[in-house]
């Protein structure tokens, strides 16, 4: 026999908050574990994790000038064209 979907629905909603206050009992453990020297570890780990923030940043924006840069070029190309058509087409209503 299969289970209903309420049963289904209450068992997740069990193991849910079971995992909830497990995490909470696990996390306040390792609160209570630290030491003054796995603080700094954390500090000097966050410093590095900022430069490589800003190599992602600085990245990021040069890869955005580049497409800057490429679409300025294909706008240049397509203007061009437009006023080499239209003197082609004024040539043509005159001389014709």
């Amino acid at each position: 026999m299969t289970e209903k979907r309420a049963d289904y629905r209450k068992k997740q909603q069990k193991e849910k908050v079971s995992k909830i206050f497990d995490n909470f009992k696990r996390l306040r453990k390792d609160k209570h574990q630290a030491d003054v020297s796995d603080q700094k570890v954390e500090v000097q780990d966050s410093s590095k994790f900022e430069s490589r923030e800003d190599l992602a940043n600085r990245a990021l924006k040069e890869k955005r000038e580049d497409k800057v840069d490429r679409l300025k070029k294909r706008l240049n190309y397509a203007i061009l064209i437009v006023v080499v058509l239209l003197v082609i087409v004024l040539f043509a209503l005159f001389k014709l």
